[in-house]
């Protein structure tokens, strides 16, 4: 998603010029590029689709709205990102947010297991996406979106260092530190991460279904998706990584990379 190989200039810059000459299906044609990797991120950091996709519109508007101040000697997508990472750090607490600091046991609880599998491998995959998404968010946000990006969508070092606005010791520093406090967090807890630990996917479902927070008619996290986040991300292993660390990054990178109509039409509203 955000390595330099797709850091390609030459599109985005005639795009742009023809964006700021008036040109509306040229603007369209370079929002819509970035769109769902915004979405994405935002869909991760606060946790709620209705929440990222507000938090993607207020993004959106920023960029159009700033893009005539936009200096074609840098890079275009360092610039872009740079707003989204300013504007998701220092938008308000969102509704998730909230709850989750006064509920971070959400993850924590399950129902016993009774032998009995009375819901949908569907509905078990939202439960799987929503509890481990949940996760993140025992992260502060900078931290949250410090993993998002380097560890889920595999930004490097280097590049990651320039969006954060740092250096590359400082960020490397900075995701080791929110890798182990997520461990730390997760350890005891996800069966998927180690077989010893007591929580399942079903047995999570049961609890979230009976209190409401899963809703199989309605499903949030497990749709609109034709492909997962490890598909469209460059699969590497770092030779410090243990094992759990890996299953870990591999238990987000299985999660859907949504895209939503809604963009499509907040997209052409923002432009209009």
């Amino acid at each position: 998603m955000l390595s330099p190989d797709n850091f390609s200039e030459n599109t985005d810059n005639s795009l742009i010029q023809e964006a700021l000459a008036g040109n509306r299906k040229s603007l369209e044609k370079l929002i819509k590029k970035h769109q769902d990797y915004i979405y994405n991120i935002a869909l991760r950091l606060f946790l709620d689709p209705h929440d990222a996709l507000d938090a993607t519109q207020e993004v959106l508007i920023k960029v159009v709205t700033h893009l005539k101040t936009f200096k074609s000697e840098s890079n275009f997508k360092t610039w872009l990102y740079r707003i989204v990472f300013n504007h998701f750090l220092n938008t308000p607490k969102r509704k998730i947010e909230l709850v989750i600091a006064n509920r971070i046991d959400l993850i924590g609880g399950y129902s016993e297991d009774n032998g009995i599998n009375e819901h949908s491998e569907k509905e078990i995959e939202e439960v799987r996406i929503l509890c481990s998404t949940a996760m993140l968010m025992c992260l502060n946000r900078e931290q949250r979106l410090l993993y998002i990006v380097g560890e889920i969508f595999g930004t490097d070092h280097t590049l990651g260092a320039e969006l954060f606005e740092t250096t590359p010791a400082n960020y490397r520093v900075k995701l080791h530190r929110a890798k182990a406090d997520l461990l730390t967090f997760v350890s005891g807890k996800c069966g998927i991460i180690d077989s010893k630990n007591p929580c399942r996917c079903p047995k999570k479902t049961r609890l979230m279904v009976e209190q409401k927070i899963v809703d199989k008619e309605h499903l949030r996290f497990n749709t609109s998706f034709t492909t997962k986040v490890s598909e469209i991300v460059e699969q590497k292993r770092e030779s410090l990584s243990d094992e759990i660390q890996l299953k870990l990054q591999q238990l987000f990178k299985d999660s859907p990379f949504q895209t939503k109509n809604e963009l499509d039409k907040l997209i052409n509203d923002i432009v209009k």
